[in-house]
């Protein structure tokens, strides 16, 4: 068994010395004295949380769009491969929030039908993109009446000619705002339509029929198939019966979840590739000059383009591409086109009377919680709901319908897509239904359009996200900060004045923790002075500001890592100006020590991913200077506090600081012999200190036994315990260690410790 932390034999192996050993750095420690506010935080909040499990939760909840890494895209449960059936234009296709429902309420003469000019369609038949086929690669637009064997049979559109042809009726099933009513169209032009008629899309299913004309295509759109209104059977053999009587077609376009029971089912479709789509609107337009590929290759463009977007949108970033290739539109312009499209929807939704107070609740829901899972976003818009309620109607409560909308409508209705994906939890990864905005701007503009332009909304917001920042469960408190971070970085003075600083300097735990983590994701936003406020904090006379602080450091330090450990390293000093115990480490040295582990671990690991060894020489190196004099206890900590954190579940399980070790270049003169011997000399500090050593050793037997299934790791220690083993009573130190590292149930060390033991005492 190995020997108590606090007995140690002494590295001459006569017997016990006695040492007082700091916290593991993975233990959670809630311990404290007055000056540092620790018992009034563990009263509040339980146990405090290590450092670098804050930073691995913020990077774990967070939106991947606020970290400045790709959000997942799309997210389609629909399995097999998804060709599209598009259009060009989409005039009248882009439904805000769902479909839009006109209800008439004149009598049986009120015009139900209107004709839709050959010469639209024609127009939208020039640009208009066809699906791909499997095996041709398909066709492209202008040639919507090719014949029979043009049209891969594999291709929903093929699938919905093809019922078209026999029935004299289709159903096109698919989200709005993708260009199915000009699919739709070209589907009644390419069975040879000349005349086109459009019905109003309120008829019951029963009434269609008697609206149809001799000889003439028909269309649908946003036709509402519900539970209470089904399409059925008899509905689709009196339509084809009819169709056919007539020599006319009709089109139906439904949305993503149908009502539908008869014999000719909705075909599904999605539109093509956006390039695709974009090289369709350009091919006809005024290029002066210059090639369609040679746009599309534009890295403004290809952002664009990256992001999910209605079809309409598309159409008019085509009008935009084509007029930067005559000189008319600048790059800058070109590429903030996505911006002002999300900007357009967000304000598009705002202020449309068809969305309720509850829709827009759950719109501002799902900003906060994009890409997580649904249930929470369905449960906290309606507290949400509530708050808003009573700043509208302040004398009514809030009405919530249990049964209302669907989830799958709900959805629909906000131009988001569900998907399934594992959830990680503290107990493991479980699978989620969650929710994502197709296009990945919206949950950003949304956020900030409703802080700076619906300033009547604040009290509410201010409130929800308060209660979001105490919630028990990490993800809701970890967007309750995003969201805060959201509103910093548009509006910086009201952010901090009515949810950060009040967050700070609040005697809870969770709520100093909402605030340096919406502090950090601010920062990853660009909003300004951050860097600057944590400074200030971190020499505060509010022992909670200071926390604030340095916990915001371990989160945001590794963006400005020297700045960030000059500042930890200036508190330190300043604790003890202040004065405080003679003897061992209060809880505020060890967040100080935690903070400056956390940044320079993720500063290293960012800067050896890029080779930049020197850097990461650089921010290792600063540590042993700080042996010396009152920062000393802090360098060790910081240390040892580094020692813990591993690649996580998934990899290796090697230390990151063994790892950081292991991958510098042990070439004498290069910038990881130099990192090799700053580790190095700050183990040795740690191994001879009286406070340390004892964790000191403690992390030593953790990565020998990492070691029994890694090789590299192994390698890794046998090229640093030799640096270690300076001195006669370092060998005998680290010799009695690995000859005496036992398990429970072990009567011998393991093989990697004996291996390990020879070469220390070669």
């Amino acid at each position: 068994m190995n020997a108590p932390q606090d007995t140690l034999a002494g590295p001459d192996g006569q017997g016990p010395h006695q040492e007082r050993p700091l916290p593991d750095p993975h233990t959670q420690d809630a311990t404290g004295d007055a000056a540092t506010g620790a018992e009034e935080s563990a009263g509040a909040d339980g146990e405090t949380e290590h450092a670098w499990d804050s930073r691995r939760d913020l990077y774990r909840h967070s939106p991947g769009i606020m970290l400045g890494h790709s959000a997942r895209i799309g997210g389609s449960l629909v399995g097999g491969d998804q060709h599209g059936v598009s259009g060009g234009h989409v005039t009248g296709d882009v439904i805000l929030g769902g479909s839009k429902v006109e209800y008439h309420l004149g009598g049986d003469t009120e015009e139900r039908s209107g004709e839709i000019p050959r010469s639209e369609v024609e127009a939208l038949a020039r640009n208009f993109i066809h699906p791909r086929g499997e095996k041709d690669g398909g066709t492209e637009g202008g040639d919507a009446g090719l014949p029979d064997e043009q049209w891969e049979s594999e291709s929903p559109f093929a699938l919905a000619l093809a019922g078209l042809r026999e029935h004299r009726v289709a159903i096109l099933s698919g989200p709005a705002t993708t260009g199915r009513r000009a699919a739709a169209l070209m589907l009644l032009r390419a069975v040879g339509s000349r005349s086109y008629r459009a019905l109003d899309p309120a008829l019951p299913p029963g009434r269609l029929a008697g609206e149809l004309r001799e000889g003439c295509g028909h269309l649908v759109a946003d036709f509402a198939t519900t539970a209470e209104r089904p399409l059925r059977e008899h509905h689709i053999r009196a339509l084809s019966e009819r169709l056919h009587a007539a020599d006319s077609h009709l089109v139906l376009v439904v949305g993503p979840h149908p009502v539908v029971h008869g014999s000719v089912g909705p075909v599904s479709w999605e539109p093509p590739e956006p390039a695709a789509l974009l090289a369709g609107h350009l091919r006809h337009q005024d290029l002066a000059g210059r090639t369609v590929d040679e746009l599309l290759a534009l890295a403004e463009v290809r952002a664009v383009l990256a992001h999910h977007r209605p079809v309409a949108d598309t159409a008019r970033f085509a009008e935009r591409v084509a007029a930067h290739a005559r000189g008319t539109v600048s790059l800058a312009e070109l590429g903030a086109f996505g911006h002002y499209a999300a900007e357009r929807q967000v304000r598009e939704w705002f202020d449309s009377a068809d969305h309720s107070l509850h829709d827009k609740a759950f719109l501002i829901a799902l900003a906060t919680f994009d890409e997580a899972p649904y249930p929470l976003t369905a449960e906290l818009s309606d507290v949400l709901f509530g708050l808003l309620q009573r700043i509208e109607n302040p004398g009514e409560p809030a009405r919530i319908p249990v049964f209302g909308t669907s989830s799958a409508q709900r959805v629909e209705q906000a131009l988001a897509d569900r998907y399934q994906e594992p959830e990680e939890t503290e107990w493991g990864p479980v699978l989620q239904t969650k929710v994502q905005f197709r296009d990945k701007l919206t949950a950003i503009t949304l956020l900030r359009e409703v802080w700076t332009g619906h300033p009547s909304a604040r009290p509410a917001l201010v409130a929800w996200l308060r209660r979001l920042a105490d919630d028990p469960r990490p993800v809701v408190r970890t967007r309750a900060a995003a969201t805060a971070a959201v509103m910093a970085e548009a509006d910086l003075p009201s952010a901090m004045a009515l949810l950060i600083r009040s967050w700070a300097a609040d005697r809870r735990l969770r709520a100093r923790l909402a605030a340096a983590n919406a502090l950090a994701l601010a920062h990853h936003l660009g909003a300004p002075h951050v860097s600057r406020i944590l400074a200030e904090w971190c020499v505060a006379p509010d022992h909670r500001l200071r926390w604030t602080a340095v916990r915001g450091y371990a989160l945001v330090g590794d963006r400005f890592p020297q700045e960030a450990l000059a500042a930890l390293t200036e508190a330190v000093r300043g604790l003890e100006s202040r004065g405080g115990p003679a003897r061992g480490w209060t809880d505020e040295r060890d967040d100080l020590a935690q903070s400056a582990a956390a940044l320079l671990l993720a500063a290293g690991q960012e800067a050896a991913a890029r080779n930049d060894w020197d850097a990461v020489a650089g921010l290792w190196g600063a540590l042993p200077p700080l042996l010396r004099g009152t920062t000393r206890d802090f360098a060790l900590r910081a240390t040892v506090h580094a020692c813990g954190p591993t690649d996580g579940p998934g990899g290796t399980g090697r230390p990151l600081l063994l790892d950081l070790f292991a991958r510098g270049d042990s070439t004498p003169g290069t910038d990881g012999a130099v990192l090799r011997h700053a580790l190095a000399a700050l183990w040795r500090g740690v191994l001879n200190d009286p406070v340390c050593s004892a964790s000191g050793l403690n992390t030593l037997r953790q990565w020998v036994r990492s070691a029994e299934s890694d090789r590299g790791a192994e390698r890794a220690l046998a090229e640093l315990l030799p640096l270690l083993a300076v001195s006669t009573e370092d060998h005998k130190r680290l010799a009695y260690l690995l000859e005496n590292l036992r398990g429970e149930g072990e009567s011998a060390p393991p093989a990697v410790a004996l291996r390990l033991r020879a070469l220390v005492l070669a």
